[in-house]
């Protein structure tokens, strides 16, 4: 026992020695990941194909200011004799690192610093422009009012390509593994090959599409102003189901909780099975401003168990998502035809009597109000807490 005892002391004095880097390491370090870094650009409607991702913050507690304002020309066209300028329903800008996109009713795609404003190009087309630009890449997907869809290189404004199509344009196209997507108001849905603008497949008539569509499992969501919601196999146009919505339908649906969810200009919003398209509930939108009529024209914005949609009778509209009850409903100064992306608690909207509002989506409380324009009826982007938002005055607008 005399003999161990020694060794055993030993054993633990070198034991007890630091490393030789000279610093003790009693067990292994673990650094946990990363966060994941948020996104970086708003590249398409509402974000993806999915059309749910809204935008990023961070927000301060300050008021809502302008930044910069970027004002556009003004357009006369083969449907309206009266001139057009800025941005109008139902496009957004789209935003990357360094740019903002946004096509304006004044006919022209514009390509600006997204830090100042400055113009860094503009391509010009046949008549005014209102659908958000898709960014794929270093290219870019527009349409408007002239037929035309456009792929435009993102670096110089230069035309790659174009298709023409039977009518007017207002869908934005999603681009998924190089085909091109979109609906147009000739009746059909489309899908063009991304390099070189082939025609891949259109479907049957379905009837006009002036809104855009989300895509969920390769399925296809798309409301039509016939009145009719369908459900497309994305692979090659086919209709898996259609369900009666029964009004002109201009809504991007919303798919989430097992619901696609839209709305329609008679000022019902409605909730149908995903998998059928099976009705589950609808709300109907009563009271307005003046003698606006109770229609809707904008989309759907689906979270944490809620739905959030603005009305032309001026108020913006808080749902449960499960069985449409109303939790709240804010009034705005003006009817509401842009869509409300949810930021950090926050729904960012303008109105048509030129009001930018950031309203608290847990209860309806109005956080900050700013007039900017004449007419606000398109729908901003949001991306690192700044907001680029047009009004149908002729001006693009950044906030903060």
């Amino acid at each position: 026992m005399s003999k161990i005892l020694p060794v055993i002391i030993l054993l633990s004095a070198l034991l007890s020695l630091p490393a030789c880097g000279g610093k003790v390491i009693s067990k292994t370090e673990a650094h946990p990941p990363d966060p994941p870094k948020p996104p970086s650009s708003v590249p398409l409607w509402l974000g993806n194909p999915e059309r749910n991702f809204y935008g990023t913050g961070p927000w301060s507690g300050d008021a809502l200011e302008v930044v910069w304002e970027f004002e556009t020309k003004f357009v006369t066209g083969r449907l309206h004799k009266d001139p057009w300028g800025g941005s109008s329903w139902p496009g957004q800008p789209s935003v990357d690192e360094k740019h903002v996109y946004f096509g304006s009713a004044d006919g022209n795609l514009y390509c600006l610093d997204k830090n100042d404003g400055t113009l860094v190009w503009s391509f010009k087309t046949l008549d005014s422009l209102k659908a958000t630009p898709t960014i794929a890449g270093d290219r870019l997907i527009a349409s408007g009012l002239d037929h035309h869809i456009y792929c435009i290189d993102k670096n110089t404004g230069t035309l790659i390509w174009k298709y023409k199509t039977g009518f007017e344009v207002d869908c934005s196209a999603a681009v998924i593994d190089d085909r091109v997507y979109f609906g147009s108001e000739d009746g059909f849905f489309y899908s063009l090959n991304l390099a070189d603008g082939t025609l891949i497949y259109k479907t049957e008539r379905l009837g006009s599409m002036e809104g855009s569509f989300s895509v969920v499992d390769g399925r296809a969501y798309i409301g039509t102003e016939r009145g009719d919601l369908f459900c497309l196999n994305l692979s090659d146009g086919t209709t898996v189901w259609q369900s009666r919505i029964g009004a002109d339908s201009d809504s991007t649906p919303a798919v989430a909780n097992g619901f696609v969810y839209t709305a329609a200009e008679n000022g019902v919003v409605y909730a149908f099975r995903q998998d059928n398209g099976e009705l589950v509930w609808k709300y109907t939108t009563l009271g307005g401003i003046g003698k606006e009529k109770n229609g809707i024209w904008a989309s759907p914005i689906v979270a944490n168990g809620r739905v959030y949609i603005g009305s032309n009778n001026g108020y913006l509209h808080a749902l449960t998502a499960d069985k449409g009850e109303l939790v709240w409903r804010y009034k705005a100064r003006g009817p509401i035809w842009g869509t409300s992306p949810l930021v950090d608690g926050r729904l960012i909207f303008g109105d048509k009597a030129g009001w930018l509002h950031a309203v608290a989506a847990e209860d309806g409380r109005q956080i900050s109000e700013l007039k900017i324009g004449d007419n606000i009826n398109a729908t901003p982007a949001i991306l690192g807490g700044r907001i680029y938002i047009g009004a149908f005055n002729g001006k693009l607008y950044c906030l903060k």
